[in-house]
């Protein structure tokens, strides 16, 4: 039995059930979703209905969950329409709603695209290629950053005038702390580029209010097959605004937005034989003393996290 997920008292008084029951999509291209149609059942609760009482509570409905973009914005035109079922007395109607996402107008999934005219400069490269507006990763580099550290993985220790106190892999006590040391550690950032249609960003403060939350927060989940902790959001930039010419004659104008991430893996340090787990984001300092070396290690959660698919992608 399919669950409730909607229950609203209509007009007439009687309460009506909305109930999932059935999605399909098509997909063009790469995969790459074209059309969606979703399916719903909307049940009389105790009593027979009334067919217009039930149709505006299954409209409320779909406004309250119809499908959209990662930002917000309603991606389709689309078609909702409410029908009774046959011999149910009017305690039984079917919902369904369609929808196109804005992929190609033929249904493709991709298009071919006219580079050489747009608002503010078309797409650089061939004048004709694939045109797609599924987020793709357009960059990467790995390189050796660098990393401030307060604790070694192994120690070597050569007493020479005297003894050498055996600080558990602490660096650099100060007869305060540790000062600890920068280190080369793995650096991996990359982009990815996502085309949105010019209408998406016509409210640009809804736009920054779906992004900004995000910037400078660390993936919750995993994220591109990256483990949790390990992916951190720096933002967007986009291009100017730019047009092409689909293959029926229609102009698309869009904004091509770079959004960059970095990558630090997470590390486990075994201090005195005490494993100590960090994210890749996190920052991990010492407690010490001259007598008994590293007393405490701490880890610092300092970047709040969040689940970055909600940008929509990864």
């Amino acid at each position: 039995m399919d669950a409730e997920i909607y229950s609203k008292q209509g007009s007439d008084g009687v309460t009506y059930r909305v109930t999932s029951v059935n999605s399909a999509t098509t997909r063009g291209s790469f995969g790459i979703p074209t059309e969606s149609e979703r399916e719903w059942t909307v049940e009389a609760v105790d009593q027979p209905g009334n067919y217009f009482a039930a149709a505006f509570v299954f409209f409320q409905f779909v406004s309250s969950r119809h499908a959209t973009d990662p930002w917000g914005n309603p991606i389709a035109e689309g078609g909702i329409e409410l029908t009774e079922e046959p011999d149910s007395l009017s305690r039984l109607f079917r919902g369904r709603v369609r929808w196109s996402f804005p992929t190609a107008t033929d249904g493709a999934g991709s298009e071919s695209y006219d580079a050489s005219d747009g608002a503010g400069g078309g797409d650089s490269g061939d004048e004709t290629g694939q045109f797609s507006y599924f987020p793709f990763i357009s960059s990467f580099a790995t390189a050796g950053g660098t990393r401030h550290v307060e604790v070694s993985y192994a120690t070597r220790r050569y007493p020479i005038s005297g003894p050498a106190p055996d600080f558990s892999g602490g660096i650099g006590w100060n007869g305060e702390g540790f000062d600890g040391v920068d280190i080369v550690s793995p650096s991996i950032v990359f982009d990815v580029t996502a085309r949105t249609p010019a209408g998406f960003v016509a409210n640009f403060g809804k736009f920054l209010n779906k992004i900004v939350p995000y910037v400078g927060c660390v993936n919750r989940l995993p994220f591109y097959g990256c483990e949790a902790g390990t992916i951190l959001f720096n933002g967007i930039t986009s291009s100017a605004l730019r047009s092409r010419e689909t293959s029926d004659g229609i102009k698309d104008y869009y904004w091509e937005m770079t959004y960059s991430f970095a990558a630090s893996p997470n590390v486990v340090l075994n201090v005195q034989g005490v494993a100590v787990p960090k994210l890749g984001w996190e920052y991990l300092w010492a407690l010490g003393s001259e007598d008994v070396g590293i007393q405490a290690v701490y880890v610092e959660q300092v970047y709040q996290t969040a689940n970055l698919s909600a940008l929509g992608f990864g």
